[in-house]
């Protein structure tokens, strides 16, 4: 991304926290204050500097790099990226009980390998085959569990000779194939020009090898589960849900159901057209107290096809769904 003079002089007030090498994630659920989020939990501290009106403009000035609309009554919502790849999802105005709710997400671009996520052995190995082959992959789990940089993890291990696709709502994937192509889909338009199905038709008729969507929301999943029976192989994507299981059982029908959409059958087409599930949790250690520190880790995989659920969760360590 670009360096923006505008942006950049907009976001100084926030540049003493962006820089804390420990900062997880930034949120401000009120003016004057910001929370704090480090591998052992939250801090709370004093931001003089961040005034509605602060939040207000920095939202219209990103809106206006991005050539979305971005509104505190019309359009209340933006979500993009700001420079160093922190993704940046704000709602501002009477939708909001204080007004405020903005969370900044940090991208660090620190190593990151399976072996972070708890992920070894045999385990390792078949994932690797699994991304190789192009099998269909759902990584699952809660806000903040590390799904993306798991999926940036998976990526890595597609043959570079293949043709990958990604599509998104706000650029999070990273893809280092030179023969790909990246599309986003505003999440900030009611009414985008070029929206999903459009998008979808056109990945279809452009011959990719690979598919990498972004995370399933109510606006997409009828779409893009549709790309699992079409005859192309290696479609990867993310979900927010609680277990492998639920993802395709549970979480993703009812999202396709609040798109207004009825489609009998849905879970047993799910489970014959993915060939994984991940499900992947914050864990900390089971003694909580202040100053523990939060793992992210893979806890069960799941092969519908095979009727095969691996239980990976450690026996020392308690799930966290914060």
């Amino acid at each position: 991304m670009k360096t923006d003079p505008v942006i950049t002089a907009k976001l100084e007030p926030l540049e003493q926290w962006l820089a804390l090498q420990d900062l997880v994630e930034l949120s401000a659920m009120r003016p004057f204050e910001v929370a704090l989020e480090k591998p052992h939990g939250y801090e709370f501290e004093a931001a003089p500097l961040l005034t509605l009106d602060y939040w207000t403009k920095l939202c219209y000035v990103l809106g206006n790099r991005d050539g979305v609309v971005f509104d505190p009554i019309t359009q209340p919502r933006i979500s993009t990226r700001l420079p160093g790849g922190h993704r940046f999802e704000a709602m501002i105005g009477k939708s909001v009980d204080s007004a405020l709710s903005v969370s900044i997400r940090l991208n660090r671009k620190l190593p990151v390998a399976f072996e972070d996520f708890g992920v070894v052995g045999d385990l390792k190995q078949e994932l690797i085959k699994a991304v190789e082959e192009g099998q269909s992959i759902v990584i699952s789990g809660g806000t903040s569990s590390g799904k993306t940089t798991f999926l940036n993890i998976l990526i890595q291990h597609i043959p570079l000779s293949k043709r990958v696709l990604t599509v998104e709502d706000t650029r999070e994937i990273n893809v280092p194939h030179h023969n790909h192509v990246s599309y986003v889909v505003s999440r900030n338009e009611k009414n985008p020009i070029t929206g999903w199905p459009q998008v979808i038709d056109h990945l279809m008729r452009s011959r990719p090898d690979i598919i990498v969507a972004g995370e399933l929301s109510i606006a997409n999943t009828f779409a893009l589960i549709s790309l699992l029976d079409t005859g192309h192989r290696g479609f990867m994507t993310t979900v927010h849900s609680n277990s492998c299981q639920l993802a395709l059982t549970e979480t993703i029908p009812t999202k396709v159901q609040l798109s207004g959409r009825n489609v009998p059958g849905i879970s047993t087409y799910l489970q014959k057209t993915v060939d994984w599930v991940i499900q992947i949790q914050k864990i900390q250690d089971q003694k909580v107290q202040e100053g523990s520190t939060f793992k992210r880790r893979v806890v069960e995989v799941w092969q519908p096809q095979l009727n095969k659920l691996q239980t990976l969760l450690p026996s020392n360590a308690s799930k966290a769904f914060i």
